[in-house]
């Protein structure tokens, strides 16, 4: 009788020989890390540089764009921002803005060296930071129309007895400046009809009238909320 459970195995393979198998050696290895690790050296502070650039900037256009937004709100609560009654910049906020846009904390009378006094600051909850005042100090490239002047900072800055000084953090990466019109309620930023050159000298170092980064805030706008590659960062 056929055994039904029996069956044909093939043949297992032969072993192989470890002997014949190839690897790197110790030297290799390590002479490939190191090449890694030199192109990482190399590659590293760019990746990071333009990975804080477009932080930046995505900080600036979200603070710009939710600015914009308030007034727009409020237009539509109080009619066209040209008529509305703004004696001050705390008059703006607390009058006509403050339910349109959230703030985790507001303060008063802040001056602001060589730029402007009487401001008034307003912290957002992603820790960014506005200060606006009417009362600007013989800042240039201020058209007529443009009346309430608003400091757009990157990240939350400390003031001692309500003096700011902006002229010991890094400006071209924290300070941007805009201005209200005060036909249409948009922020503008200065000089918007200089070219990239001129934007750029000012931007980098002092102005003529000593305030520091006065500019930066116009390159970014004008090109399309993205640095530049030769941004001085």
């Amino acid at each position: 009788m056929k055994n039904v459970y029996s069956r044909s195995f093939e043949s297992a393979p032969p072993p192989r020989n470890i002997n014949n198998c190839k690897a790197f050696t110790l030297a290799e290895v390590l002479i490939t890390l190191g090449i890694i690790g030199i192109v990482a050296a190399m590659t590293m502070p760019s990746l990071i540089a333009n990975y804080q650039k477009k932080a930046t900037a995505g900080k600036v256009k979200k603070l710009y764009t939710n600015f914009n937004q308030a007034i727009k709100l409020a237009e539509n609560e109080y009619g066209e921002f040209e008529y509305w009654e703004i004696s001050s910049a705390e008059k703006l906020y607390e009058d006509y803005l403050k339910k349109h846009i959230k703030t985790i904390k507001t303060d008063t009378n802040i001056h602001i060296s060589g730029s402007f006094t009487k401001g008034y600051s307003m912290i957002f909850p992603d820790s960014t930071q506005v200060i606006c005042s009417d009362k600007i100090n013989g800042l240039d490239g201020k058209t007529s129309e443009q009346t309430i002047g608003c400091i757009f900072l990157t990240k939350i800055v400390s003031n001692k007895n309500n003096l700011f000084d902006y002229n010991n953090i890094k400006g071209t990466r924290n300070i941007f400046w805009f201005f209200i019109n005060n036909k249409t309620g948009l922020l503008e930023p200065p000089y918007l009809d200089k070219d990239y050159e001129y934007l750029k000298q000012r931007c980098y170092t002092k102005n003529l009238t000593g305030n520091s980064y006065y500019t930066c805030s116009t390159i970014l706008y004008k090109n399309n909320w993205e640095f530049p590659a030769d941004y001085p960062w």
